[in-house]
């Protein structure tokens, strides 16, 4: 009898992620995404040990115990080894992710930001430790490279003094930090060697596999500046060969564009060419006076930088809807189709640094009621919380006029499986 349950403990020890913790859940899910051998559905959960992968059109995006994401690409096969946190005590807290090969991003939840020490980010060849929050990941079998969205990162190699099975960073003379300051450039590390810094960012992963539209976006702490994805495919045809980091910045317009709002403490519009109507905002040729605030594929948000803002007096604020542009996205026709926005609101509450904002997308005879409550920053500027996480369904970024006379964001909202809102509103008193 006794030996019979020895063995049956035995088998439960060595049986995986059967008996595994639960380590995270789906938040969505596109094309060829597995977890083992099942699709992935969003709202199941996923285990520690369990193997994910996408195909060539698979998109998966895992929310973690703490709030933080775990993405893959497509084309990508990784897997959360371990998730075991404890709250009250972060030192005991264990926490380790895998990228076997493709593109993958992380974004650390609160568990990993208290106990950085314990966090390890594993690929083929190399060895990861956090300094910060937000970061993409190339590998295969030879070669890793990583670029820093927000925050930091330590690597070293994995050899003898640095093996998989560990966790926290490998600190030492074969170790590298990469920072999201060192603006254009990415980390590689090759099998065996020492990482070193490339400059440019040709060969980062998110040029190698760019993002979708509505992966998520965090604003950068410390700097509080509005992170975006930056190498998003827009829906006219820009090729590869042109994506780069910082593709407004690359924007050559041919016409004297006019802001939208007419103002010049708040500019807004279109950057880009969308069905059938010109280009409104010239991005490169205003941030002489301005700086950019936030951008997707379609619009952009500018901020007249010869002032700076000044927190008005009284708390709360509020601002009726002025002026709006939206589309939707088909992304399996890459056909877009123009929306309207109706009843909009925006409050800002200053004694509690937030804000809450609500409209409906109305498109021909469907209307999507869209919201989202995030924060506004000591200078002034709206990042919106987290558009994967209810009541919240759509995601912010903006900024409020330097003397609090008006606000502008840009919006982006998944509508369903395969369609992409976006739009700019324009807000006053």
């Amino acid at each position: 009898m006794y030996f019979k349950l020895f063995i049956y403990v035995i088998l439960a020890m060595s049986s995986g992620p059967m008996w595994a913790a639960d380590a995270a859940r789906i938040v969505f899910a596109a094309g060829q995404a597995l977890v083992g051998t099942r699709g992935a559905l969003v709202g199941d959960t996923v285990r520690e040990g369990e193997l994910l992968s996408t195909g060539g059109d698979g998109y998966l995006y895992l929310e973690t115990l703490d709030k933080g994401f775990f993405i893959l690409r497509p084309n990508s096969a990784g897997q959360i080894v371990t998730y075991q946190i404890d709250p009250v005590n972060p030192a005991n807290s264990r926490i380790k992710l895998e990228l076997k090969s493709g593109v993958a991003r992380h974004i650390s939840g609160d568990a990993v930001k208290k106990s950085r020490n314990n966090f390890r980010f594993n690929t083929p060849v190399a060895a990861v430790g956090v300094r910060g929050t937000d970061f993409t990941v190339f590998a295969d079998q030879d070669k890793t490279r990583i670029a820093v969205l927000s925050g930091g990162v330590v690597v070293s190699p994995l050899t003898e003094l640095c093996v998989a099975t560990g966790f926290g960073p490998c600190d030492g003379p074969s170790s590298r930090e990469l920072f999201a300051s060192a603006v254009g450039q990415v980390l590689q590390i090759n099998k065996g060697q020492i990482p070193v810094i490339l400059q440019g960012t040709d060969q980062s992963p998110d040029v190698t596999t760019p993002p979708r539209n509505d992966e998520p976006v965090v604003s950068k702490q410390g700097s509080r500046s509005v992170t975006s994805n930056p190498t998003t495919l827009a829906a006219t045809s820009l090729s590869l060969d042109t994506l780069k980091t910082n593709l407004i910045g690359q924007l050559a317009s041919q016409a004297d564009a006019m802001p939208s709002t007419g103002s010049p403490l708040l500019i807004w519009g279109r950057w880009q060419v969308l069905v059938n109507q010109g280009i409104e905002v010239d991005v490169a040729a205003l941030q002489a006076k301005n700086q950019l605030i936030a951008t997707n594929n379609y619009f952009a948000v500018l901020r007249n930088n010869e002032t700076t803002w000044q927190r008005p007096v009284q708390n709360s604020l509020g601002f009726s809807l002025q002026q709006s542009q939206a589309v939707i996205l088909d992304e399996s026709s890459r056909q877009l189709t123009q929306a309207k926005i109706e009843n909009g609101q925006l409050q800002i509450d200053l004694a509690r640094a937030s804000f809450l904002t609500k409209f409906d997308l109305v498109s021909q005879s469907e209307r999507f009621q869209l919201q989202n409550s995030g924060e506004v920053s000591s200078d002034g500027k709206l990042f919106g919380g987290n558009q994967f996480l209810r009541p919240n369904n759509m995601d912010v970024r903006g900024a409020l006029a330097n003397d609090s006379s008006a606000a502008a964001y840009i919006f982006q909202s998944r509508l369903d499986d395969r369609r992409i809102a976006t739009g700019v509103t324009a807000w006053g008193k």
